[in-house]
């Protein structure tokens, strides 16, 4: 088997999640999620006492400062100050463990020198008032306290100084008493999973007869022309998008046919690709469906999911581009599936699934923490070959499907937000002589 080069991988300049699917599908009605927040008000995300303001502020003693400093309330939860989508969940050694939200209006909203990472993945959607850590003292501090920064357009937005006073004490999810310009406007979040190029909008993988893969970049209504990323993957048996090292950027785990995985790290640089490769199991080759791109465990970070022999799995992610920790077993009784596609769906935070039986069937499956809900039914008509999503293609925030149809055609059909999809609208056409898309 020739192995694909270290250098040639870094070229994938984005991977996504499409699939591999024929035909056409009978989408289930489905209602909207609870409504966002369009009041512009933020609450306190931690209760303390006001140590630090931007510019410090507190101390007569101006240093270079970007947030407030809410401090003496160590192990306690801290909360979204805004409805908005994770836009990161890392560490470093400044932030120690921190999550940035993005909010209408251009506003991003930081918590650092969490106890442990944020509570929820990259691309979940949170409430106003939802909790999303602990107060913690991790990185550049030795003391108890959340570091909460505000930040509009891409630079610090000091106005914040005006919603704490220096030493009061905060109560969390009290109201800040001050105005968030554009932060009431309605705005489409981002969904950063399988946007491998980094430009807002998911994107497609193929394997060509030859066995080459070739990349296609998303446009929102369908995808640039392809490009030859690299060659022998016809060897290559499952593809799936993921993010499974918790940095932002997707990630690519893939099942060669004598059973290695392999994770493709993202790259941080705009443009996509992938800064590493590394072999991180064996014995996968028994595996019939493989689905990431959520969290499964309700620890947020991505998981796995996978079927062998029947029986559904869950491989928990360890957040640093490993599968570790006790397997998950869900239960048996899952060996009539065509096609099954993992993605958080329904926007509440947990990895559900849509499978396809051998019927040609759909069922929604909401995601619970190590386990699923009872199943709901998305129509019939679902008589593919081949078929993918769980990612957001149109930018609308929500997740989709996507099938190949016998003529080649690729048809989208748009998530409704709550586990059901739209009519299908046209996506491209000439896909017919892919044997994958991912």
């Amino acid at each position: 088997m020739k192995a694909a080069s270290r250098p040639r991988l870094a070229r994938i300049a984005a991977l996504a999640a499409l699939a591999i699917a024929l035909g056409s599908l009978l989408p289930a009605a489905g209602g909207e999620s609870a409504s966002a927040a369009t009041d512009g008000k933020m609450v306190v995300p931690a209760s303390g006492n006001i140590q630090s303001k931007v510019g410090d502020g507190c101390r007569d003693n101006y240093r270079k400062h970007d947030g407030i400093d809410i401090s003496n309330q160590g192990g306690t939860p801290i909360l979204a100050a805004y409805d908005g989508v994770i836009k990161t969940r890392t560490t470093n050694s400044g932030y120690g463990n921190y999550v940035d939200i993005q909010h209408p209006g251009g506003y991003v909203t930081r918590y650092g020198h969490m106890e442990s990472p944020g509570m929820q993945g990259v691309g979940t959607t949170v409430t106003r008032g939802q909790q999303i850590g602990v107060v913690g003292k991790t990185g550049a501090t030795t003391a108890y306290h959340l570091h909460f920064e505000v930040w509009r357009n891409g630079s610090v937005y000091t106005a914040i100084n005006n919603g704490f006073t220096c030493l009061s004490n905060v109560t969390r999810g009290a109201t800040l008493p001050m105005e968030f310009p554009g932060l009431g406007t309605v705005v489409t979040p981002r969904i950063l999973s399988g946007d491998f190029d980094r430009d807002g909008r998911a994107d497609l993988l193929g394997v060509a007869p030859d066995g080459d893969l070739h990349f296609l970049g998303g446009t929102g209504a369908g995808f640039r022309p392809a490009t030859t990323v690299t060659s022998a993957w016809g060897l290559r048996t499952h593809l799936t998008h993921t993010d499974l090292n918790d940095d932002s950027h997707s990630d690519l785990l893939v099942v060669r046919s004598d059973g290695a995985l392999e994770f493709h790290q993202g790259s941080a640089a705009v443009g996509g690709g992938f800064s590493s490769f590394a072999l991180i199991g064996s014995g996968w080759d028994g595996v019939s469906h493989m689905v990431s791109g959520a969290d499964y465990t309700g620890d947020g970070r991505h998981d796995v999911v996978a079927v062998r022999d029947g029986v559904l799995r869950i491989h928990p992610g360890d957040g640093e581009g490993r599968l570790s920790g006790p397997v998950v077993t869900v239960g048996s009784g899952w060996g009539g599936i065509r096609h099954m596609i993992g993605g958080d769906f329904n926007r509440d935070g947990r990895g559900d699934l849509v499978v396809i039986d051998e019927a040609g069937l759909g069922w929604f499956y909401p995601g619970g923490v190590g386990s699923f809900g009872a199943r709901v039914s998305v129509g019939g008509g679902w008589d593919f070959d081949a078929m993918t999503g769980g990612v957001d293609y149109n930018g609308d925030g929500r997740y989709d499907l996507l099938v190949r149809t016998v003529g080649g055609d690729l048809r989208l059909y748009p998530g409704d937000g709550a586990g059901g999809f739209g009519a299908p609208l046209p996506f491209g056409q000439g896909f017919g002589s892919y044997t994958g898309l991912e």
